[in-house]
């Protein structure tokens, strides 16, 4: 059982409490990818899925209790699942991909600690993958499934019929009824048992092939909804736009922005690009899967088995075009495409650049410029010794003419074990095994611009036969150099200039996972040891186990120097890995059964690891767990349990190098003139007078990386639970468990959003919180427009976080004559409380609530709404002719955004619809079997049988602090897609075909 290492039942005779998904759950779901199905349950909050495009890795993972990705074990065939991927934001969680639906005995989900079993990562529980190896006979199973939508949104639509009557381009919208996202998954099994019935093998095969949807097929997702600066929601859109603007200065307080139009005109005045049609809201995908299982039984003594598993997959993540995001930073006044209004604005004396900080290019009109009065700088062509000047000139151009930047993701994994069991005497039996995986990964990241070459791309000057040319061109830095024509406005840029500035990123890795184990389990009862009151004796299990871990990322120069525009910042390469001991220990002691008590049983357990990395770095954790079952009658049970659970900091939290990339989602000095009285912004080194601009894409710098000194977390899990199962009412079990997690010393970074937002609520004329000292703006004062500008975002151990709640579980059948059986199961969880302190900001709860800090994803965080109740619940009628009728209710509960509660850490300043309140959503699903003959079984089904659509939420106003409700990553589509049903009704059919 999950959760034990000696042999016991499931979930109504467990200590902690236990979830089980059945294969035929799987089926009636209808779902060929295994996260989904694990998504559904009240426990597991959505992390990595297919939805995700933005910040996908490619991987399919698990978040119990929201507590991130690396908090949740998961096994197979209670042996670990390998390291998932390499990629230096995933956290190598264990990537479920591996796994075929079809070959699923049962899904268990132990809620709760269980290091002191298992080892390190179980602390907000484990999931554990029960396959079916003993299946004898040839099985295929197929199905196929698709997506239906209306297109009938009266909300979002009208906002795009506004953009479309003011003439702008790229705010088109679907209507009527769409089918797409079609999928096909199957899978070949054989098994057989050999030498009369000593040995059996089985293996498999399986394939599965998922089309991408794109977010311009649905109303909802057309264009990125934002908010205007009064608050009114907009179709809105992305400032790196497929006009371009330019920032500028003019004598204002800060820069302007100008946008280019046709025939060399330049307005002051900002035009966007609506990103959202391009990005997937499904992203395609091709899997294919293998394996074998083994055992044979030389004799009681001795029993080999083998399992081997294989997955080879790919994912292409899809979003808007690449282009010039700021990463250039003047432009040559001798530039001859450029008009003579464009001249007048772009080099007039205030804004050329007369000086330096550091490699930043002053402007005259700089509010932060030291030497405004400076004269203008003279650059010498190297070519004809001629002087010229630069304006400032920081450009934004999408590279429409290009296409969406695409990032291919593949992953090959490989899992064996091999081992032996057997009986040593009458009291005594063994299990030893040693278990090796890898994960191979690979990323092609194409349709990206090279910096390097945009800055050349831009130096333009007249050649010697009047034609346009690249300075670079003409004196031999780069011969193959071609103009970009920015000041064209959209559409300007030849293909050639596109293609010179087309580049293409490659990373590649591996994580690598070994395991020996060997434990005895002990019948002590055998021995007399037990207690005169108790019918078993007692149990124990002990053991010891070596687990060694490697990872290691490479990528290539674009990918290294930060070349890529659309990247966010650099991609660094990553080597590091860690090897532990461990000796554990667990003991079953029954006190009484069928006595003067039904039974009372006590379980302890406990395991000492010491950890080594290859920096040098040892630690080392106790985790220990005490459990009571207690029932006075056979038809109630009580049960309890304590549990110390701990986590070592994993390979990417130790040695990611540190870089700064895109990571947050607001600037609450932006978008406003610093006055006397905001110290957090004066602290930060912004000037009174100052205004620096908000980026209309709600993404902002963060200093991102791992930190070689972090100390393992450690968590205490209780639980108490009561479980029914009344002898008056037959083939009813329920259980009801109260659940607390507290996690202390938790490795997690502070998030940029509550850095900001501490620093400016806090700040005052006489004190200057810590919180400000992590803000470095750029000369500039950006934190989104250069490198230089960022919020310092590394893990520590200084954080705790806790969650409570209760767990419901149930499930009753009743005959129902020669009508056939009708059951029925329910699985409900409330949430208490969710409260995250990081050591820096004032403390919060961020149960029933979302947004940018309680949803904004990652490994250690959650990355989805955190509603206080959730449920599934499904009704089942069998008839006698093997027909099978099921409905099934989904019910997420209502949550409002985090901007609107009195929290220091949480709340925004302008908190704005649409997205402040979601009501619960009811999600409502059918679906029907069919067995014909012995083997034949068929299914059909519907879910989300009413098309209900998603829920709304804003990505803001960049000008307006607290408006943002949609982090990059789990929201995607103006709404958040691995929590609700974000692509209409999801039809299948299946089959399952025995032989």
């Amino acid at each position: 059982m999950t959760g034990s290492r000696i042999p016991q039942s499931v979930n109504v005779t467990s200590v902690a409490p236990v979830t089980v998904v059945s294969n035929q759950d799987l089926k009636l779901q209808g779902t060929s990818r295994v996260e989904d199905m694990l998504n559904t349950l009240p426990s597991v909050f959505a992390s990595q899925a297919s939805t995700l495009s933005n910040g996908a890795d490619g991987t399919a993972t698990i978040d119990l209790r929201g507590l991130g990705t690396n908090r949740t074990l998961t096994l197979v065939n209670g042996r670990r699942l390998l390291p998932g991927d390499p990629s230096n934001t995933s956290g190598s969680a264990a990537d479920i991909n591996i796994i075929p639906a079809a070959m699923i005995k049962r899904v268990e989900v132990l809620t709760g600690g269980a290091s002191s079993t298992y080892g390190a990562d179980a602390v907000a529980g484990v999931v554990n993958f029960i396959m079916d190896t003993d299946f004898t006979g040839v099985r295929f199973d197929g199905q196929y499934s698709f997506y239906q939508h209306d297109n009938r949104d009266k909300f979002l639509t009208p906002l795009l019929n506004a953009r479309q009557q003011a003439g702008l381009s790229n705010y088109g919208y679907p209507t009527g009824s769409v089918a797409d996202g079609g999928s096909f998954d199957g899978t070949m099994s054989i098994g057989a048992k050999f030498d009369d019935n000593r040995g059996h093998v089985s293996a498999y095969f399986g394939y599965r092939k998922v089309n991408p949807v794109l977010q311009s097929r649905r109303d909802y997702s057309s264009c990125v909804l934002q908010n205007a600066g009064s608050g009114k929601p907009r179709c809105g859109g992305s400032a790196t736009s497929d006009n371009g603007n330019a920032l500028l200065f003019n004598g204002g307080p800060s820069s302007t922005v100008y946008t280019f139009k046709p025939h060399g005109g330049f307005a002051n005045s900002t035009s966007l690009y609506n990103f959202a049609p391009l990005n997937y809201y499904q992203r395609p995908d091709e899997r294919y899967t293998a394996g074998v299982f083994a055992n044979y039984e030389v004799s009681d003594h001795f029993k080999p088995y083998l399992e081997f598993m294989f997955m080879d997959d790919r994912t292409v993540a899809q979003i808007a075009p690449s282009g010039d995001f700021g990463n250039t930073l003047t432009v040559n006044c001798d530039n001859p495409l450029m008009s003579a209004a464009q001249h007048d604005v772009i080099c007039a004396p205030i804004n050329q650049i007369n000086g330096f900080l550091g490699n930043f290019p002053l402007a005259a009109g700089a509010p932060y410029n030291p030497n405004p009065g400076a004269p203008a700088l003279n650059f010498i062509d190297p070519t004809t010794g001629a002087t010229y000047n630069k304006g400032y000139f920081q450009l934004l151009r999408r590279n429409v003419e290009g296409g969406p930047r695409q990032a291919d993701l593949q992953h090959t994994n490989f899992r064996g074990v091999l081992g032996a069991r057997g009986d040593l005497g009458k009291a005594w039996s063994y299990d030893a095994y040693y278990q090796y995986g890898k994960t191979n990964y690979s990323q092609i990241y194409s349709n990206e611009f090279s910096a390097v070459r945009l800055a050349r791309a831009l130096d333009v000057v007249t050649g010697p036969n009047g034609t346009p040319v690249c300075r670079s061109t003409l004196d031999g830095s780069d011969p193959n150099c071609v103009p970009y024509n920015v000041f064209g406005g959209a559409g300007a840029a030849s293909p050639a200039s596109v293609n010179y500035l087309s580049a293409t990123g490659f990373q590649h890795g591996q994580t690598t996972e070994q395991v020996a184990n060997v434990s005895f389990t002990g019948r002590l009862g055998e021995y007399g040891l037990k207690t005169p009151w108790a019918e078993d004796g007692i149990g124990v299990n002990i053991g010891a186990e070596y687990r060694n871990e490697t990872l290691e990322l490479q990528t290539d120069q674009e990918f290294q120097t930060g070349d890529l525009t659309g990247q966010g910042g650099a991609t660094l390469p990553i080597k590091g890995g860690f090897h532990v001991y461990e000796v554990f220990g667990e003991a079953q002691i029954p006190i009484a059964h069928n006595s003067f008590i039904y039974d009372l049983t006590l379980n302890a357990g406990y395991r000492y690891s010491a950890y080594k990395t290859t920096a040098g770095k040892t630690y080392n954790t106790d985790t220990y767990k005490i459990g009571v079952d207690f029932s006075p009658i056979r038809d109630i049970k009580f049960r309890g349990s304590f549990n110390r659970a701990a986590r070592a900091p994993n390979i990417q939290e130790l040695f990611a190098t540190q870089v700064v990339a895109l990571d947050g989602s607001k600037d609450p000095c932006a978008g406003i003139t610093i006055a006397a009285n905001n110290y957090g912004c004066l602290a930060q080194g912004l000037l009174a007078g100052q205004k620096i601009s908000a980026n209309p894409s709600g993404q902002y710098n963060g200093l991102i990386g791992g930190v070689q000194t972090l100390t393992p977390e450690k968590a205490t899990t209780k639980s108490l639970g009561v479980v029914l199962q009344p002898r008056f009412l037959p083939r009813l079990a329920l259980s009801v468990d109260w659940f607390d997690i507290k996690i202390r010393n938790a490795i997690r970074s502070l998030g940029p959003d509550a850095v900001l937002s501490d620093c400016v609520t806090n700040a005052t004329a006489t004190f200057t919180p810590v919180s400000c000292s992590l803000v470095h703006r750029d000369a500039g004062g950006s934190l989104w427009l250069t490198p230089g500008g960022y919020v310092v975002d590394l893990p520590s151990n200084n954080s705790t976080q806790e969650t409570r709640g209760i767990e419901v579980n149930g499930s009753y059948s009743q005959p129902v004559g020669n009508l056939g059986n009708l059951s029925l199961t329910f699985n409900g969880t409330y949430l208490d409380a969710y409260k995250v302190n990081n050591g820096l900001t004032q403390p919060y709860d961020c149960a029933g609530l979302y947004g940018p800090v309680c949803s904004k994803g990652g490994t250690t965080d959650a990355g989805s709404p955190m509603p206080r109740w959730r449920h599934k619940t499904r009704l089942t009628w069998q008839l006698p002719e093997g027909i099978g009728l099921s409905a099934q209710w989904r019910y997420i509960g209502p949550v409002r955004a985090e901007t609107t509660v009195n929290n220091q850490t949480l709340q925004g300043a302008n908190p704005l619809n649409p997205g402040l309140r979601i009501p619960s959503y009811s999600y409502f699903d059918l679906s029907a079997t069919a067995t014909v003959g012995t083997g034949y079984t068929f299914r059909i089904g519907v879910n989300n049988i009413f098309d209900k659509q998603p829920p709304f939420v804003t990505s803001g106003n960049a000008g307006l602090d607290g408006s943002n409700l949609c982090p990059t990553g789990p929201c995607n589509g103006n709404t958040y897609p691995a929590v609700y049903d974000a692509l209409g009704r999801y039809i299948y059919a299946g089959f399952t075909l025995d032989f």
